[in-house]
């Protein structure tokens, strides 16, 4: 009889347990890649600006060229009647070193670090959360997210190893509160909130991100305007007004994509721009490869990273081919040519191949 009602009750626990694990989940998933290439960069004074050489040409083992590398735990919870919560841990790492790579804040979790919940009414996420300025950057240029090869990036955060950044403001906002809508017929939108979280005035400002983004089929269009302020000692560094919109189409044969934005600073009562385009194609070649080819361009106005003028001219080529669903190989070579800027020397050039996996 007791060994009876302990195998009952053996059951009924894995019964509970199973109804508990579907009902929430936990994962452990990451990316990571490195490469071996001849690397050259612009250099940066010590007060941001630009100067007229660039960094000595070094043959260079490295991480993260085409996506940063990473690592992240995500969840959730099924709360009933269509409801969820979630929550994304994300730290950036550098797989040549095996250092952690930090957000402009500091943080560990500099990728993502966020608590939300979503269900049929969208998502809403409180912590730091990707803002719609880099997520139109990266889906509607064919190197994504590399912060090498993508003029996109380059122009907006990586210039000259990340010194010499247009944008204000880091990939994600921190402290921030993101409210996502639901898709409509394939109309989506988002709105971003991050306070200041301090009582000083001037360029101390709170910070918004409105974006909309339509996909149907082939088409995919986005646009997105922000609005931020410069906080001593926080990750935002300039007082902007921003906007851009991106968009791509899928012909089969191959996917041409564009871009444009304007970046307008008035930290400290500037009024410089930063004017960036750009056009791309990723073109499948073979079942599991494809090659990328991008052009950027960089207007720089009125004293923007302390140049009175000139542009930045980007031009990049790869190959990417998947060895299998998580694993792949890549070659990339990249031109950046600073136009009309008064430097001594004004062009750098990079050659990498790399090895990525996902996990």
């Amino acid at each position: 009889m007791f060994a009876k009602k302990t195998l009952v009750a053996a059951a009924a626990l894995l019964a509970v347990a199973g109804a508990a694990q579907a009902q929430s989940s936990v994962k452990l998933y990451g990316y990571i890649e490195a490469s071996v290439g001849s690397f050259e960069d612009f250099s940066v004074a010590s007060s941001g600006t630009l100067v007229g050489a660039t960094t000595s040409r070094a043959t260079k083992v490295e991480s993260g060229n085409m996506m940063t590398s990473y690592i992240g735990l995500s969840g959730s919870e099924d709360l009933g009647g269509g409801l969820k919560a979630e929550f994304v841990l994300e730290s950036f790492l550098a797989g040549d070193t095996g250092s952690n790579v930090t957000n402009l804040a500091g943080g560990f979790w500099g990728r993502g670090s966020w608590v939300g919940l979503s269900g049929d009414f969208g998502r809403v996420a409180l912590g730091q959360y990707d803002n719609a300025f880099f997520t139109m950057g990266l889906l509607y240029n064919p190197f994504g997210s590399s912060m090498t090869f993508s003029p996109s990036m380059v122009s907006y955060y990586s210039l000259a190893g990340f010194q010499a950044a247009s944008l204000g403001y880091d990939t994600g906002w921190v402290n921030s509160i993101t409210y996502e809508t639901p898709n409509f017929g394939g109309f989506t939108a988002s709105v971003q909130f991050a306070p200041k979280e301090t009582s000083a005035g001037g360029d101390a400002k709170n910070n918004y991100s409105l974006s909309a983004a339509y996909n149907a089929g082939p088409l995919s269009v986005m646009g997105v305007y922000t609005s931020s302020g410069k906080v001593a000692g926080s990750a935002y560094l300039a007082r902007q007004k921003n906007a851009g919109i991106g968009a791509s189409y899928d012909f089969g044969v191959a996917k041409l994509s564009a871009q444009y934005s304007q970046i307008k600073d008035e930290t400290a009562g500037a009024d410089s721009k930063s004017k960036f385009f750009q056009v791309g194609a990723t073109v499948p070649v073979t079942a599991n490869g494809n090659v990328m080819v991008s052009y950027g361009q960089t207007k720089y106005e009125d004293g923007f990273l302390g140049l009175a003028d000139g542009k930045l001219q980007q031009f990049s080529l790869g190959y990417d081919h998947s060895l299998s669903k998580r694993t792949g190989v890549y070659a990339a070579l990249t031109t950046k040519k600073l136009k009309d800027a008064g430097l001594a020397d004004d062009s750098a050039n990079i050659f990498a191949v790399g090895l990525r996996h996902a996990f």
